[in-house]
């Protein structure tokens, strides 16, 4: 080997490593799961439950479906009595197919893979809603065997910080 040779390894070494995004505390990112459907009137409950939305709760080298939420203004449906810890957010959600968490490097790549996917005005679900965080009920019916990326908008809990 030349030293000729060895910087030009090094210093591709060097770029790759420098283009890499960063990571929350670690390369963790924050999840939620699904814990209640009602098919009464078609919601579930999806939230923070085993998360860590200051430092992430997942390495983001798994691959997860992404919780995407799309506002419509859907009023708070019969029966369900909404809390401070537990809102309605007036619309709906899917999830996507596995997504890298890697891949989310932004919050903007994170709202193009739920367009991507479901088509204008969805965005990757949030932590937080109109009345406080932790969990909310929305119309839909996602899988629940699984955790999702999701964000939050004021802490380092993401793949992209």
């Amino acid at each position: 080997m030349t030293d000729r040779w060895t910087r030009s390894v090094l210093a591709a070494l060097t770029l790759f490593l420098i283009s890499l995004p960063g990571w929350a505390a670690g390369g963790y990112g924050m999840t939620w799961a699904k814990l209640a459907h009602d098919s009464s009137n078609g919601t579930d409950h999806v939230d923070c439950t085993g998360c860590n939305p200051y430092s992430g709760d997942t390495s983001c080298y798994n691959y997860l479906p992404v919780l995407c939420y799309k506002y419509d203004g859907s009023p708070v449906p019969t029966g369900l009595s909404p809390s401070f810890y537990n809102g309605w957010k007036y619309g709906h959600i899917a999830v996507t197919l596995p997504v890298w968490g890697a891949q989310l490097t932004s919050l903007a790549d994170a709202n193009q893979v739920c367009v991507d996917y479901f088509g204008a005005g969805y965005e990757i679900a949030e932590f937080h809603h109109n009345w406080g965080g932790w969990g909310w009920w929305a119309y839909g019916n996602v899988r629940d065997d699984v955790r999702y990326w999701t964000y939050i908008n004021d802490q380092p809990g993401n793949c992209w910080n």
